[in-house]
């Protein structure tokens, strides 16, 4: 469980409040959890300060900043450009991560603009009553919990305390998708942060024959983006009847080196016609006007309506894969239960 606290103020009166008590990771950049009260309209403020427990390593944090308040109301003020037509911001989010890492965002219609990030200070290990503690100890030593994706992730990823300390960096380049046949499909892209994109449907979809080489618009207006460490994929072919693929790729741990040595400006998702096996291959490749490279192969299961599963392992890993160093306070518990593909 994960409570947190926040206060934002203006000339050292509180204007806005939240707290929340939630047990998922919502995402970097996501409100999720509480929204502040009060009235709907209020003015801009000035300062913050965050309190919270930190579910990876059981630590309290406390701690706050002054808040650029000019540029906050400049934002507001003039918002954002999305395809020739003006969007506002309409909320402040403050993000907290493991290490006492905080960061505050402006957001509307889906698009943050970062403003501050400060570390709140480290107050000690967070002791709750002897019976919260048990039951909190039962539940992360569950065979549920220990199999959870929450854990899986964790297990797989680590916890990447540089990324928000230092900042997870941005590229210039966008992301495309490309099938053979008839599609639908769906990606879920997360950062080394947390950050979420989703990828769907016709702005990112490349033709089969065109897609190293058909360089459209590109959907991203900003074309300022993080490089993932992992895709949950879910593809539907329509060849001979509706069949649901999906499964969880985690890129190679090499992946910014490679990114940033070859000078790309896409990443494009292929996956070639559904031959009516369990599973289908694909292929990642990162790709500029003078070449295409790939990244990596994985592959995608096919969901069994009868037998309510997968018919292939859900997870894909890269080939030279390591399961980082576990540095959170609380042991990790190893998945018991994860079944992968692995490229050779």
């Amino acid at each position: 469980m994960v409570v947190r606290l926040l206060n934002f103020f203006i000339g050292g009166k509180s204007i806005a409040g939240a707290s929340a008590s939630i047990g998922a990771d919502p995402g970097w950049g996501t409100t999720s959890g509480s929204y502040a009260g009060g009235d709907i309209f209020k003015p801009v403020p000035d300062s913050i300060s965050v309190k919270w427990i930190c579910a990876i390593d059981g630590y309290r944090y406390e701690g706050g900043s002054r808040l650029p308040q000019d540029k906050m109301l400049s934002l507001f003020r003039n918002g954002w450009n999305s395809k020739g037509e003006k969007e506002n911001y309409t909320q402040i989010i403050a993000g907290f991560a493991p290490g006492g890492n905080v960061t505050v965002w402006v957001s509307g219609q889906g698009n943050n603009k970062e403003i501050i990030n400060f570390k709140a200070k480290n107050k000690g290990v967070w002791k709750e009553s002897e019976e919260a503690e048990k039951i909190e100890k039962e539940i992360l030593s569950s065979e549920k919990f220990i199999n959870s994706e929450v854990n899986i992730y964790r297990y797989l990823h680590g916890i990447p305390y540089s990324a928000w300390e230092k900042g997870d960096k941005q590229y210039k380049y966008d992301l495309g998708f490309s099938s053979e046949e008839d599609y639908k499909y769906s990606i879920t892209y997360y950062s080394k942060d947390g950050s979420v994109y989703f990828l769907d449907s016709t702005p990112y979809f490349l033709k089969w024959s065109n897609r190293f080489i058909d360089y459209p618009k590109n959907p991203n207006e900003s074309h300022q983006l993080k490089l993932p460490v992992q895709m949950d994929l879910i593809w539907h072919s329509y060849d001979n009847e509706s069949r649901w693929f999906e499964g969880n790729v985690v890129l190679p741990q090499n992946l910014q080196a490679t990114f940033e040595k070859g000078h790309y400006d896409r990443m494009i998702v292929t996956i070639p016609k559904d031959t009516g096996g369990d599973f289908v291959n694909g292929v990642i490749y990162f790709v500029n006007k003078q070449k295409q490279d790939q990244v990596m192969r994985f592959r995608l299961g096919r969901f069994n309506d009868e037998q309510k599963k997968l018919m292939s392992p859900k997870y894909t890993l890269p080939k030279g894969f390591v399961v980082p160093k576990w540095e959170g306070r609380i042991p990790l518990k190893k998945p018991t239960d994860l079944e992968y593909w692995q490229e050779e």
